[in-house]
């Protein structure tokens, strides 16, 4: 660009742009956050709430590179750099294979079908392209995932092939308790079952109960010991925690009652 160009260009009009990026971000911020505040009191708790909440953040992410986009183009007209021409020259062919080229349409697509069909949403525990985790955030480019030790794994959405959801729809919390062989299998259902009532009457965990246990049996004999499965119906983000209690107290009521435990 000569001095004469730098001289021609309205630098008002670019404060103006400039001004009017930063209105039109905050602007837009305020008003996703209002909705989620109207949608949303709290943490996410139904299925319809994350739902929601998955897409605000997708929304949001997409508005911040539009308004970017605008601003960067409004700017480079003021500069006297048109971007048709490069547009043009490009054409619609060569921009849609370089995308695809460096996997980002391919993202992008995998992840508007993530989203369309309410296969992962934040605060789902998920398992996706090898990895595991809690999800913490959800764009129309990547996952970003959270194990129980705190590693954060990133996941490009067109590495998806298959989601693994167990927090979608009905979960339990799945028990395999181990009697010794000699043990009577009927006092250690009545444990299971106690244990499982106590959880649903606890002040602090009941909430988090879905239903009445349910006790499949002896699920299998393995040598001196047979297991007994169970499940109980709880809150999705209540897995692992209810199942740990509630091995617990099982474990309590087994000592109590003299069961012979494995050895």
């Amino acid at each position: 660009m000569t001095l004469d160009g730098v001289g021609s260009i309205s630098w008002a009009r670019v404060l103006w742009i400039i001004a009017g990026g930063f209105l039109a971000w905050f602007a837009s911020q305020y008003l996703i956050a209002a909705v989620r505040r109207r949608v949303i009191v709290g943490e996410a708790e139904l299925d319809s709430e994350k739902r929601a909440l998955t897409l605000i953040r997708a929304v949001r992410y997409a508005v911040r590179l539009i308004v970017v986009a605008v601003v960067l183009m409004l700017l480079l007209s003021q500069f006297g750099i048109s971007i048709a021409p490069l547009l043009g020259a490009a054409g619609v062919a060569g921009i849609a294979v370089g995308l695809a080229g460096q996997g980002l349409a391919r993202d992008l697509i995998t992840g508007f079908s993530l989203l369309l069909d309410n296969q992962i949403r934040v605060g789902d525990s998920v398992e996706i392209a090898g990895k595991s985790g809690t999800v913490e955030a959800v764009t129309l480019r990547s996952v970003r995932l959270r194990e129980y030790d705190g590693t954060v794994h990133f996941v490009h959405n067109g590495e998806i092939k298959i989601v693994t959801n167990r927090s979608l729809g009905p979960v339990f919390s799945v028990l395999d308790v181990a009697i010794d062989a000699d043990a009577d299998v009927a006092l250690a259902r009545e444990i299971i079952e106690k244990a499982a009532a106590s959880l649903q009457a606890d002040a602090r965990m009941g909430s988090q109960v879905r239903g009445p246990v349910e006790i499949a049996g002896v699920d299998r004999w393995d040598g001196d010991t047979v297991v007994i499965r169970a499940r109980l119906p709880v809150a999705p983000s209540a897995q692992a925690a209810m199942r740990r209690e509630w091995l617990a107290r099982v474990k309590v009521g087994l000592d109590g009652a003299g069961a012979p435990n494995p050895t």
